[in-house]
């Protein structure tokens, strides 16, 4: 015979390999598609596909196991992805791996804010985190950071007329944050295609420095190649493959991702009570990938946006949906609870 039935799948793949070369597809596309078709054929896909009913019985008494194990662990040493504020915990659980969360908001609004905010919570939570940024610079990322952990205007940070006493809260914040049981990387990608944001995450998750992804913005992604031929100048379509795409590498791997996604116009200026994950530009797909859905909004005031932030958890398949409000300090990227909140 030509060859055994394990290998059907196999033969599949090469033929398919061939196809796609003499598509001239992209060297990066290619890798990237391999290394899918290569972990589902590894086990991934297949033999965790289907789980009989008596094997469902051993799954669940070792899951109880592992939890158990992980409440013996003191708080201050597990590696959780609880949420940054308390008025975020008391409606939303700790993200699970796998799960994928998207924080929307009008352009100039602070989402970025948040997220950043995020990342920084999860690397003092012992956790890996890789905050992709397709827009911001390196320099400012770190005046940004350096904004929110001193208490100087990045102004001042710009200027390079620092004060004696300025320049030794910079120096030390450089202790504190080393101090911190994880860490963010940060991954510059102005002009990547989300098949190559996936293939550097792919590596990094490979090498233990990936538990978690921050993804600023969905938006900001280039077309790659295959997209362009696939799906011409259809924005909201390529953005679905983009959300498919990292909600796929987050359920392989068991990586949680938070990504950010633009409001449309009408979300933006629209009232925040007829505010919902429609406002997104080309929602559908993206909130129905998504796990959470958290709708941020800002009211316009005469000199930009009021400091007061409107929240929204409008999709949550880890708790309750509900509003309340924030207040941000935008000239020190902070953004903070408005009372207390009993968790």
């Amino acid at each position: 015979s030509m060859s055994t039935p394990e290998l059907a799948p196999y033969m599949a793949l090469a033929q398919e390999t061939m196809r796609r070369c003499y598509a001239e597809e992209d060297a990066t596309m290619m890798y990237q598609w391999l290394s899918e078709q290569i972990a589902k054929l590894g086990g991934k896909g297949n033999d965790n596909a289907v789980m009989t009913w008596q094997e469902s019985f051993d799954f669940y008494e070792a899951l109880m196991i592992q939890r158990e194990h992980n409440a013996q662990i003191p708080a201050s040493e597990r590696k959780i992805l609880d949420w940054y504020w308390p008025a975020w915990n008391k409606l939303i659980d700790p993200l699970e791996p796998g799960m994928l969360a998207v924080i929307s908001a009008g352009d100039g609004q602070g989402k970025t804010i948040y997220a950043e905010c995020l990342a920084e919570h999860w690397a003092r939570r012992k956790n890996h985190v890789v905050f992709v940024h397709y827009e911001l610079n390196r320099a400012l990322m770190l005046d940004r950071r350096t904004a929110r952990h001193t208490g100087i205007s990045r102004r001042d940070l710009k200027g390079g007329n620092l004060t004696q006493e300025q320049r030794k809260l910079i120096l030390d914040i450089r202790p504190k944050l080393s101090s911190w049981d994880g860490y963010v990387t940060y991954l510059h990608t102005p002009g990547w295609s989300m098949e190559r944001t996936v293939q550097e995450l792919t590596r990094l998750k490979a090498e233990g420095q990936c538990d978690v992804v921050v993804l600023d913005y969905l938006e900001k992604n280039s077309a790659s190649r295959r997209q362009l031929q696939m799906f011409g100048n259809n924005n909201n379509q390529r953005e679905a493959d983009n959300v498919e795409q990292i909600k796929n590498f987050g359920e392989s791997t068991d990586t949680s991702v938070v990504m950010l996604a633009q409001m449309s116009k009408a979300g933006k200026s629209g009232s925040f009570e007829d505010l919902d994950r429609t406002a997104m530009r080309g929602a559908g797909e993206k909130s129905e990938k998504a796990n959470i859905v958290i709708l941020l909004q800002r009211e316009k005031v005469d000199e930009g946006y009021s400091q007061t932030v409107n929240v929204r958890v409008d999709k949550n398949t880890v708790g309750a949906t509900g509003n309340f409000t924030q207040w941000m300090e935008p000239e020190f990227f902070r953004v903070h609870d408005v009372e207390k909140v009993d968790l």
